[in-house]
């Protein structure tokens, strides 16, 4: 698939490919993951909504020159780009299997009025790429499912 990459100007989003739109108030922290070679073939092979009911799209961009590749993920229904993923392959010759690094990552800071933490952000990722694309992230807990959706920062009534 070929990529375009534009910058948000203004109010109307910007399109990265033919299905994805880029983020709006987007931010960057770095992660330092190590995942196992298992989870990165998961990660790298995507994912492809089938219907209506799918409700994500998670893409690949190789960056070649630097080796690395980004992984996207996207609402299917809008095309809204919400995380992206900024992953170090492993050079083959290491003998452990935690060579891959997720060494980044790019979320959007506002969902609908709700602000996303770093650590929001990158919990969310990991309930949905455990969840769509059956990975593991053997390194970190176990997060309950709610928390995709029941953000702390859009809790209203609590002092």
């Amino acid at each position: 698939m070929a990529v375009l990459f534009l910058q948000y100007s203004g109010s109307r989003a910007k399109k990265i490919t033919d299905h994805i739109y880029a983020m709006q108030e987007p931010a960057t922290a770095q992660w330092g993951l190590n995942i196992n070679e298992a989870d990165f073939r998961k990660l790298k092979a995507g994912f492809e909504p089938q219907d209506q009911d799918d409700k994500w799209r998670v893409s690949v961009t190789d960056q070649s020159e630097s080796g690395n590749i980004s992984i996207h993920l996207a609402r299917s229904g809008t095309g809204k780009e919400l995380y992206v993923l900024f992953v170090k392959p492993s050079d083959g010759g290491g003998s452990s299997n935690d060579d891959v690094k997720i060494e980044a990552i790019t979320w959007e800071q506002n969902k609908g009025g709700i602000r996303i933490s770093e650590e929001q952000a990158k919990k969310e990722v990991v309930i949905i790429t455990r969840g769509l694309l059956e990975c593991d992230f053997d390194a970190l807990p176990e997060y309950d499912v709610s928390d995709l959706w029941n953000h702390p920062a859009a809790q209203i009534g609590y002092n």
